[in-house]
């Protein structure tokens, strides 16, 4: 980052956590001081609660939305009110729900729909739900307390990101990283550390007594295990990272890390239901894919993804809903187009990229693939240098490039891949820039039902772009 585009920025960990407890945290505070502080050993605290989140409509929605799921009431037992909520499921069950609705409304990209805002968001949220469940696997006192340890160790991480749209607005629309690289990525840009960005905010608001405690406690010792291994199943994550922090906390908490394991994968699938039933269809559209937990093993790359036609049907419904509704954000549009090309049509590797304004070279804008750096490294490409692809991209229809495709200034080995599809993005018939997306993973060929839903999926993407005034 240039240094005229760093000078009105906060410097440093003092003052980004001075510029951040002035305007964006203040609200978080409020409320979670509000939930954390109702008695729960009084026989009015279940009152308190509700009466809490009551204050909010939407919160009490959601409240009950969740409090009725499958994930709190597999029994499905009626819930119409948040008092029989807490009644039911118990008044630590609930707060926990209400935080973490309150940290994803302030911190989550919720309404400024920055990416990796939601992607910080989905990893607290995961990573509280493992947490919670090694404390009470561990026999460690207040479960509940270590739930919300978890939620909020990496404030620094949810509420630096919260507010790129204002601080950083090119960041805005970039694709989610795992946070691990976007940390590294605010490092080598900005020089400031999110972790010790982190340490500052909590010792400042309080929020959980055990993140201004001894670091060495239990209950903190799980939440920081916790986030390791959520971290090391996020796209990027390590095997041997994962390995690592299991064998700590089978060792530190006297476990058996085989039945560790397995509660691990459990609990990573509570987790993936608590952030499908917080997070709004367009905003899951935006957050990286966490990798399922295997059989032991080396750090070999992930299994290469394969079509899903039923999640294919299940993206194009919300993309014309998303339509429908008359406000269609196109950078949640093409985000949504972009998972759904790698999840549900089977690629492993898919890119947006589009013309600079002098028509020139083609500049990446966001990509989705197991080593986005290395994907992202040819660009920006000249145009003189790719043959007749503008040509091609100007003829309204997908392009399936092969080693006997026509000249294209050698893309395909440009990107490593042997094979493609190539989509032009066009606004008022003019070409604006073009869809990209492979196998070049797993080497599979391109098979028809995954053309057509390319073809599918890159309308809409067009429909989106359409919006754009």
């Amino acid at each position: 980052m240039a240094g005229s585009e760093r000078s009105g920025l906060p410097q440093g960990t003092a003052g980004w956590a001075k510029a951040l407890l002035a305007q964006q945290l203040p609200a978080l505070a409020r409320t979670a001081q509000g939930i954390s502080e109702c008695a729960r050993d009084d026989d009015t605290s279940g009152t308190d609660l509700a009466a809490l989140i009551l204050r909010d409509a939407g919160m009490t929605t959601r409240v009950l939305r969740l409090a009725s799921s499958r994930l709190h009431n597999p029994h499905g037992q009626r819930i119409r009110t948040v008092s029989r909520a807490v009644a039911l499921l118990g008044f630590d069950v609930v707060r926990e729900i209400a935080l973490g609705i309150a940290v994803l409304d302030v911190l989550g990209g919720r309404h400024a729909g920055c990416a990796q805002a939601a992607a910080e968001a989905a990893r607290a949220l995961r990573t509280a739900v493992q947490a919670r469940a090694l404390a009470e696997t561990a026999g460690i006192d207040a479960p509940e307390e270590v739930f919300i340890a978890a939620l909020l160790q990496d404030i620094g991480h949810l509420a630096f990101w919260s507010v790129v749209p204002q601080w950083l607005p090119a960041w805005r629309q970039d694709a989610a990283e795992s946070p691990l690289q976007a940390a590294q990525r605010v490092r080598t840009d900005i020089d400031l550390d999110l972790d010790d960005l982190s340490l500052v905010l909590n010792a400042e608001l309080r929020l959980s007594p055990l993140l201004v405690g001894d670091a060495d406690t239990p209950g903190r010792l799980a939440a920081g295990l916790a986030r390791r291994w959520v971290d090391a199943l996020e796209p990027g994550g390590r095997r041997e990272d994962f390995d690592h922090a299991l064998a700590e906390a089978a060792k530190a908490f006297d476990l058996d890390a085989a039945m560790l394991r397995e509660q691990v994968a459990a609990q990573a699938k509570q987790g993936d239901t608590l952030v499908d039933e917080l997070f709004d269809p367009a905003v899951r559209a935006l957050l990286p894919v966490p990798r399922r937990l295997d059989e032991p093993g080396s750090d070999a790359p992930a299994a290469p993804a394969r079509a899903d036609a039923a999640l294919g049907l299940d993206v194009l419904r919300d993309l014309a809903e998303l339509q429908a509704s008359g406000r269609v954000d196109p950078g949640v549009a093409l985000s949504m187009v972009m998972e759904g090309l790698q999840r549900a049509a089977g690629f492993d590797r898919v890119l947006f990229a589009l013309l600079s304004p002098d028509r020139t070279e083609l500049r990446l804008r966001s990509a989705l693939a197991a080593q986005r750096q290395a994907f992202a490294a040819p660009f920006p490409v000249a145009l003189r240098d790719c043959g007749h692809l503008l040509d091609l991209l100007a003829q309204p229809r997908v392009q399936h490039l092969t080693a006997t495709a026509p000249d294209t200034g050698r893309w395909l080995p440009r990107l490593g891949a042997r094979e493609a599809l190539l989509g032009p993005l066009v606004v008022d018939g003019r070409v604006l820039g073009l869809l990209h997306a492979d196998r070049a993973v797993s080497g599979d060929a391109i098979e028809h039902d995954a053309r057509t839903l390319f073809a599918l999926l890159l309308q809409q993407a067009n429909l989106a772009l359409g919006h754009v005034k």
